[in-house]
């Protein structure tokens, strides 16, 4: 592969992102230039997080101060070759490593890592290279379970489609169980529904002949995630999500500044995408990577400096089998909003015929999205959907609640 270019950009462009010296931010040139998306039909992501401790401040003295920001970029590339995806572009702060892929994303820190890849990716043929490279060059120490794993997914639309070991839910939980010790497998929502969701978690038995080092011992932390998969998605609103016009950003290009000509066409797309879509409005203390595909489809990771916060989107806009995805661990107070507002806005965006919000919480205080659920006072709407489905669970240290809603006949 050929070496990507590294930069920082001083001043904003039309959008790009912006970025000091203490921020990087790398484009591969190779991969972005020859990516096609036409036989990307499959949107729904396999989803994996793997944490290695409670925070960063509790990994075990065995690893490097940076955990896991220490492997080199590298190691993180030949484990994707495994999943078969490769890195378009990354960012990284002081919190994280950002990684945006031909399908989807990956995020990197010290304490965990969080896999996200759609189409017909193999993305838990990597774990077993994922917790090497923990062990190996991050210092985690050899034979102890990762302290808590999460895998999930949205059902399939074509499943025929998918290759070993994702081709049904029996076959991932076996092979998430051959290793992990401690894990359990959850259908969530109506099997007859084109949304239900699929949930696998696991966490280090306490009883395991490795003990964990008292500096990662297990305590209270807070843990937040807030994921909304939309399908059906208008068409009116998708379109926005085509490459159309390649060339012409080609061109322009060529006569806009050293810096964003440092870029191509896929991420200065894309960057104009996040703005007309309305996306950079939600969080705009974020920084944002966006990458436009052609003919079409959308992927952007956000981050926020010297904190852990992120969010992800993922658009596969085709009729038919038209998908979009946003994740975020952002506290919705930190943009002044309530989750709901959060999901009306998301949703507004793209206005689905149908989507499912998922919400994990370890502290579900009063006012909180989950606590409300919890109580059943959960929204029976949003302005133009109807909710079809409300489910609660309690998993170890957190509330889990998943909603799912129509849209409203007129």
């Amino acid at each position: 592969m050929v070496s990507p270019t590294s930069f920082s950009l001083r001043e904003e462009h039309g959008g790009i992102p912006v970025y000091n010296d203490e921020n990087t931010y790398t484009v591969n040139h190779e991969a972005s230039a020859t990516l096609d998306s036409t036989n990307a039909f499959e949107g729904p992501e396999k989803l994996l997080e793997v944490w290695f401790a409670p925070d960063r401040y509790n990994l075990p003295r065995s690893m490097t101060a940076d955990g896991l920001k220490s492997v080199p970029r590298e190691m993180w590339e030949d484990m994707l070759e495994l999943v078969h995806c490769k890195v378009l572009s990354f960012i990284g702060t002081s919190e994280m490593d950002a990684y945006l892929l031909s399908e989807s994303s990956m995020f990197v820190f010290p304490h965990k890592l969080i896999l996200k890849t759609c189409g017909t990716t193999t993305l838990l043929a990597g774990l077993a290279r994922l917790l090497d490279i923990a062990c190996v060059h991050a210092g985690y120490p050899a034979g102890m379970e990762p302290w808590r794993v999460f895998y999930s997914r949205k059902n399939f639309m074509f499943p025929d489609r998918q290759k070993h070991p994702h081709r049904s839910w029996k076959d991932e939980v076996k092979y998430l169980d051959a290793h992990f010790s401690n894990g359990s497998a959850y259908m969530v929502g109506r099997m007859n529904s084109d949304h239900h969701w699929y949930l696998y978690s696991a966490k280090r038995d306490a009883t395991s002949s490795v003990k964990a080092d008292p500096v990662a011992a297990d305590g209270r932390f807070e843990d937040e995630t807030l994921e909304i998969i939309m399908t059906g998605l208008d068409q009116k609103k998708a379109v926005q999500f085509y490459n159309s016009r390649v060339s012409e950003a080609a061109s322009d290009s060529d006569a806009s500044s050293s810096s964003s000509e440092e870029l191509d066409p896929g991420h200065i797309l894309g960057a104009e995408v996040t703005t007309k879509c309305g996306l950079a409005k939600l969080y705009p203390f974020s920084r944002i990577d966006s990458f436009l595909f052609s003919p079409c489809g959308y992927s952007a990771n956000g981050v926020t400096d010297a904190t852990h916060n992120y969010f992800t989107v993922h658009v596969t806009p085709e009729p038919g089998y038209s998908y979009a995805s946003f994740e975020t661990n952002v506290p919705s107070a930190m943009a002044g909003m309530s989750s709901l507002d959060v999901v009306s806005y998301v949703v507004g965006i793209f206005e689905p015929s149908q989507f499912s919000v998922t919400m994990f919480e370890t502290r579900a205080t009063e006012s909180s999205f989950v606590n409300a659920c919890v109580k059943g006072q959960a929204p029976s709407e949003i302005p133009g959907y109807t909710r079809t489905d409300r489910i609660v669970y309690e998993l170890d240290e957190y509330d889990l609640v998943f909603l799912a809603f129509e849209k409203s006949e007129a």
